[in-house]
């Protein structure tokens, strides 16, 4: 199963990698009201729903099982892919990555009047020295949940047959 729609998460990745190169180069990257990533949340369901109906289509009996299996499987590759990138990236490219995102955090929290100047620099502190937790946090597991619910309702409508033609079933 995974060979047949690992290229659809070997797409998905190559996809959120132009995005985010992208946005480096028209230097929105750390901007917190990013508008491209909101762009790319449709294109992950569209390659999870494609992948799950290339499953449904392969003449084996369809579960929902499988296609959360393969839904899962294609987010999970894409936003490991990127995911790594954004690590290579922060090391290599861009070195002050890691206290772009500081201020940009600094901020946020400024505005919220719950915090101390204390809380501020420890919740900076330990965003600087668990930069890559935090940003496998961010990415990987809000992919997956946001990947899980895309699939299963995929899952769902093709399991129940709702986008099928009576006349024409698959």
């Amino acid at each position: 199963m995974f060979s047949k729609t690992s290229h659809f998460g070997i797409a998905l990745g190559i996809i959120l990698i132009t995005s985010f190169v992208l946005q480096y180069k028209l230097n929105v990257h750390t901007n917190p009201q990013n508008v491209y990533s909101l762009a790319m949340f449709p294109v992950m369901a569209l390659f999870m729903i494609f992948a799950i109906i290339k499953v449904s289509r392969n003449g084996e009996p369809f579960s929902i099982r499988e296609g959360l299996k393969t839904g899962i499987g294609v987010i999970l590759l894409g936003s490991l892919m990127l995911w790594v990138y954004i690590i290579t990236h922060a090391t290599y490219i861009e070195p002050d990555f890691v206290d772009k995102l500081a201020v940009v955090a600094e901020d946020d929290l400024r505005k919220n009047s719950d915090f101390t100047d204390e809380k501020i620099q420890e919740s900076i502190k330990f965003l600087k020295s668990n930069f890559k937790f935090s940003i496998f946090i961010e990415n990987v597991f809000k992919s997956l949940l946001s990947g899980f619910f895309f699939s299963l309702l995929a899952s769902l409508a093709i399991k129940s047959k709702i986008f099928t033609n009576p006349k024409n079933p698959v």
